[in-house]
């Protein structure tokens, strides 16, 4: 019995053809390093702002790419935070290539199943020793955060800050 092929990954827009030339310069240079497989690159999300994820397949495991397209983001700040919550023993995505130049980084994939969707799947099973377990570890998690994450290195949540985005949403 042979096993169905998956559909090959919907390309991806991109805003201009000089983005995905450096792009493909960048997945270029450091797939051979991390057994990436160029043909795999799919949207994986995006967020509030001008930032993309990518997934993309290497030999054991699957990653994540950040397009952060300068002059709109800032790839430093997410590696300075990443490196700390790290630091503090809590999960976030190493990063394993960065080109804050270019705004390019490929991360470890912390994979697709999301908090919320567990614990809403626990409720809805009645599985009560589960949620609490949930529950548990989500409140150590944001108490340790709250002890070893700072945020000293990351701009002032100030009124111009707010304001810039109120103006983008």
């Amino acid at each position: 019995m042979s096993t169905p092929s998956k559909p090959p990954p919907a390309p991806i827009a991109w805003p201009d053809g000089a983005r995905r030339a450096a792009f493909d310069r960048w997945l270029d240079h450091v797939s051979a390093r991390h057994g990436l497989k160029a043909d795999t690159v799919r949207t994986a999300s995006a967020d509030a702002s001008f930032r993309r994820y990518f997934r993309i397949d290497g030999a054991d495991a699957s990653y994540v790419v950040m397009d952060a397209p300068p002059p709109l983001e800032d790839v430093r700040p997410f590696i300075a935070v990443a490196a700390q919550i790290a630091r503090a023993g809590l999960n976030a995505p190493r990063v394993l290539e960065a080109d804050a130049a270019q705004g390019f980084l490929l991360l470890t994939d912390l994979g697709t199943s999301l908090y919320l969707d567990d614990l809403q799947a626990a409720v809805a099973r009645g599985d009560v020793a589960q949620v609490n377990a949930l529950m548990r570890q989500a409140v150590s998690t944001l108490v340790t955060w709250q002890q070893r994450v700072t945020a000293s290195d990351l701009p002032a949540y100030d009124e111009a800050l707010l304001q810039r985005e109120l103006a983008l949403f």
